[in-house]
């Protein structure tokens, strides 16, 4: 089988043949060895394009840790974050996407970030660090602090997110002349769940009918306050029947023995 390159006589590539100037020109836009000023020259434009029309956020990283994995639940049940750091970032925000999961249609909102390498590099890595050079994960936080700061109705803050995907490879978007300049990420609303070092949203308190709920006493974090309702179904069925008022009733939805 002839070789494509056989047609070529100006210049010999590693794969084999030669390439004819007087034919293409000698140059390949692509080629990785001779475009380093053009590549820095997008990495320099991605960074003042993300500063100048990105947003502020407060950045929490996950300190998960692999040795205290449960592999039976499939998380790290003592995962904490580190303190948040500032960080500005591209957004392209969906507020309300109408999504279909198992339990049918939920509105829930939806984001895609655009963070610089190397200015993720400058806020979480450090010549100290066990990884001088960090990278963005499934599990961080942020919070569109500029967003929903200042001018906000209510006392409301901005709302929070937590990275789902990761993404330095999309030629479509991010990739001019096949370099690396920045992190594309996807992010779905955090739900909170009273991971330390993470805040609850203002103004997001929910009613719980149980004294069991939130952050217990005894720990590094302050306990959760009881949210219960003032007249719940438990409440109305102690006042239709009320079991404890009578020794001999029984209660219990398996029976029981006398």
């Amino acid at each position: 089988m002839t070789n494509p390159f056989d047609t070529f006589i100006y210049t010999e590539y590693s794969g084999g043949g030669k390439l004819n100037h007087d034919d293409v020109g000698g140059v390949r836009f692509l080629d990785k060895s001779l475009n380093a000023n053009e590549r820095n020259l997008y990495n320099k434009w991605w960074q003042e394009q993300i500063f100048q029309y990105g947003t502020e956020v407060d950045y929490w990283s996950s300190q998960f840790n692999l040795q205290d994995h449960d592999h039976i639940y499939g998380e790290d049940p003592t995962r904490a974050y580190g303190d948040p750091k500032k960080l500005v970032m591209a957004l392209e925000l969906n507020e309300s996407a109408i999504i279909l999961n198992k339990f049918g249609l939920a509105g829930d909102d939806e984001i895609a970030g655009y963070i610089a390498i190397d200015t993720f590099y400058t806020v979480f890595g450090s010549e100290v660090d066990i990884n001088p050079k960090p990278e963005p994960k499934s599990g961080d936080i942020f919070r569109l602090t500029e967003y929903g700061s200042h001018d906000h109705i209510g006392g409301r803050g901005g709302k929070m997110f937590e990275i789902t995907e990761r993404l330095e490879q999309d030629v479509s978007k991010i990739n001019p002349l096949i370099g690396h300049y920045i992190w594309l990420i996807k992010a779905k609303r955090y739900e909170y769940s009273f991971e330390p070092g993470v805040p609850q949203e203002p103004v997001s308190d929910q009613i719980n009918d149980d004294i069991g709920y939130g952050i217990l006493p005894g720990g590094d974090q302050p306990p959760s306050e009881d949210k219960l309702l003032d007249y719940s179904a438990d409440k109305i069925a102690e006042d239709i029947f009320y079991y404890d008022d009578y020794g001999e009733s029984n209660d219990d939805v398996y029976g029981g023995y006398v």
